[in-house]
């Protein structure tokens, strides 16, 4: 890191593309989630956004569970996560 980058806070480097590649292989591992390829996950500067359509109020919060479990057992470091997940209309 350079000088300016350290006297000016640019204390993290997050791994974005393994946040997402981390989030995306736990939500596809979990049995419960119904379809995980409608869902989409990024991540910028360590803030990880999940989106995607879901039938359930218990599937948006368990995706959101599997995701922090998933990166706190890897030890992947992230500033935030953000549930973006919609209802599906019924």
């Amino acid at each position: 890191m350079s000088f300016l980058a350290n006297l000016f806070g640019a204390k993290h480097q997050y791994k974005d593309e393994q946040l997402v590649a981390q989030a995306m292989t736990a939500i596809a591992a979990d049995p419960l989630i119904r379809d995980p390829s409608g869902l989409v996950v990024t991540s910028k500067k360590g803030v990880i956004t999940l989106g995607g359509i879901v039938a359930k109020t218990q599937e948006k919060d368990r995706i959101e569970g599997v995701v922090r479990t998933a990166l706190t057992t890897v030890g992947l470091k992230h500033e935030r996560l953000v549930n973006e997940l919609k209802l599906a209309r019924q």
